[in-house]
């Protein structure tokens, strides 16, 4: 059997953490009795590495439970966040700060704190000696081939029209347990966005990930950040234009435009803003 191809053991991260650590980082990981692995809910964030900043010991790994579908992806993410505690044990060993990777260093790339020369450096040479891993610096769920995508489930996104002004339109995507209120969803695109039409579009699970999702009554939450795109209508053309991608219909008959505003005059959309 070729190394990285023998099954990974979702339900037990301990176990997972232990085989990565021999195989990859040659058992050169050392970890405090209080260091634990596990799975958290985070539906947004994948992965997260804790630590004291006292005593730079590191304290968890937190790994998404939407990856237990996904082996290979999960795998791949214990690594990733195995390489920041290599990093905290070599500075604790050495006293060395560089290797913690606060600011850039001359002749290297740095994108930003913890991400820079010693972290990509591990990241390229994890990657030339173990292809099974596929890392990458920011892992999106859904992305690249260690993903089982039979596995995602489909999501709705609902499509608020660009504004013809400034091209830049609003998508949401839908609570997975919310249902396809379309009345509710008109007036929330008219009360926070001053738009009359929207269209729903039931897409891949992974094509859904970069959008704000609504909450369960089908209304922003309060620190939604709204992605404003200035090609937003080329953006909703590559939705649809994905062979998964299907148009919804409300049932029934819908209502004229003129109907809805009229239903709404006495509001004004400026004071309602979503950006």
């Amino acid at each position: 059997m070729p190394a990285g191809a023998d099954p990974i053991p979702c339900d037990n991260l301990q176990a997972l953490f232990d085989l990565c650590n021999e195989r990859y980082f040659s058992g050169n990981l050392r970890s405090p009795d209080a260091f634990t692995v596990r799975y958290s809910n985070a539906e947004r964030q994948l992965t997260r590495f804790r630590y004291c900043p006292d005593t730079s010991l590191p304290l968890a790994i937190e790994l998404s439970a939407r990856l237990q579908d996904h082996p290979r992806a999960l795998r791949s993410a214990m690594v990733r966040e195995m390489i920041p505690m290599l990093a905290l044990q070599s500075y604790r060993d050495t006293g060395d700060d560089s290797f913690l990777d606060r600011a850039p260093l001359h002749g290297h790339l740095f994108i930003e704190p913890g991400i820079g020369a010693f972290f990509l450096a591990q990241l390229e040479h994890l990657n030339l000696q173990f292809p099974e891993l596929c890392l990458t610096i920011k892992p999106r769920f859904g992305s690249g081939s260690l993903f089982d995508q039979s596995r995602i489930p489909s999501a709705r996104l609902v499509v608020i029209p660009a504004d013809p002004a400034n091209n830049c339109g609003v998508i949401y995507r839908l609570h997975d347990k919310a249902p396809t209120q379309w009345k509710q969803l008109r007036e929330m695109a008219w009360l926070n966005h001053g738009a009359h039409r929207i269209s729903v579009l039931r897409v891949c699970g992974a094509l859904a990930e970069a959008f704000p999702v609504l909450r369960k009554d089908n209304q922003p939450r309060a620190n939604t950040r709204v992605r404003l795109d200035p090609e937003f209508d080329l953006l909703v053309q590559e939705i649809r234009d994905h062979r998964l991608t299907a148009e919804l219909t409300a049932p029934g008959v819908q209502p004229e435009v003129s109907t809805f505003g009229e239903a709404f005059a006495g509001w004004h959309p400026e004071a309602y803003s979503g950006y």
